[in-house]
């Protein structure tokens, strides 16, 4: 019997001492989890500016050239090595020629709520585009490592896209829309990087000019700039010419979806130039982006 009660008492201190090891563990984990900020700034803006670098050394990329596509096979590969779904639209140029949406997908539990991450994987055709939109898609594929990486499991799913075509007035975007209605009907926010990567502010677009006026939502822009001062980053508030990948969302026959286009000014090179080269990427402002955006991420989508 003195053995059975000593046996117990060693079996209920093990218990006990699992018991105590565990319990900070998991509220640690938990901590982890839902620290979303703490959480953002694991952002590494060295693994986005190699990817973008890499992308921005094919050279230019546009109207469906082997360049462009060599840019979305990288984009869909990265986001699979980063521990997303991943898959590639085809979308017809005209004329024989063609270019591809590359989506990452990280589902939600109610996967009839969406919200996107969008830039575009196509350039000016006589440069590199290196924040026209080369920093864009590092941002995106490291944001896909950063929210594949936690814990996390998102309410609303969280698509991950780079969009062909872009300079052909919005081809990638146009062509997406129309194809996912259903998504389109059901999507509750679109950030769209664009002209990011050499600049000085987090720039929040209220309102661009062509080919028609696009209105940032002003929920989603305060949401993005309330996560920017959180971080400590320095945001502002304006106006710019072009919509890029927001207007077709803007303007279709299924739904205004809120939009926000999120660019880095002011420019510390014109994105529209031939010296829009991957050597004036600024790695502390790719870093403000990226940890920004994610953010708003977290927050959109739970």
């Amino acid at each position: 019997m003195k053995y059975k009660i000593i046996l117990i008492a060693v079996i209920i201190a093990i218990l006990a001492g699992g018991l105590v090891f565990y319990t900070p563990y998991k509220k640690e984990k938990e901590l982890r989890v839902f620290n979303a900020s703490a959480t953002a700034r694991e952002f590494n803006a060295e693994n986005a500016m190699g990817f973008s670098r890499g992308i921005c050394k094919l050279g230019p990329r546009y109207g469906g050239n082997n360049v462009e596509l060599k840019a979305a096979d990288l984009m869909e590969k990265k986001f699979e090595e980063n521990g997303i779904e991943a898959r590639k639209e085809r979308v017809d140029l005209g004329g024989g020629k063609y270019t591809y949406n590359v989506i990452g997908v990280i589902n939600g539990t109610n996967q009839n709520k969406y919200v996107i991450l969008a830039s575009h994987i196509d350039s000016p055709g006589f440069c590199e585009g290196a924040t026209d939109d080369g920093a864009a898609l590092g941002v995106q594929v490291e944001v896909a490592r950063i929210l594949s990486s936690q814990d996390f499991k998102p309410e609303k799913t969280i698509l991950i896209i780079g969009f062909g075509g872009e300079e052909l007035w919005f081809k990638g975007s146009e062509d997406f829309v129309k194809r996912h209605p259903e998504i389109v009907r059901n999507c509750e926010a679109v950030i769209d990087l664009n002209c990011v990567g050499a600049g000085e502010n987090v720039f929040l677009t209220e309102y661009s000019y062509q080919p028609k006026p696009v209105r940032g939502d002003p929920k989603l822009i305060n949401l993005i700039m309330e996560c920017a001062q959180e971080l400590e980053h320095p945001v502002t508030i304006g106006e710019t010419t072009y919509p890029s990948d927001t207007y077709p969302f803007y303007y279709n026959s299924i739904k205004r979806v809120p939009v926000c286009q999120v660019m880095s000014q002011p420019f510390k090179v014109a994105p529209w130039s031939s010296e829009n080269s991957a050597d004036k990427l600024d790695q502390e402002d790719i870093r403000k982006i990226g940890e920004t955006i994610t953010l708003a991420l977290f927050k959109l989508a739970t």
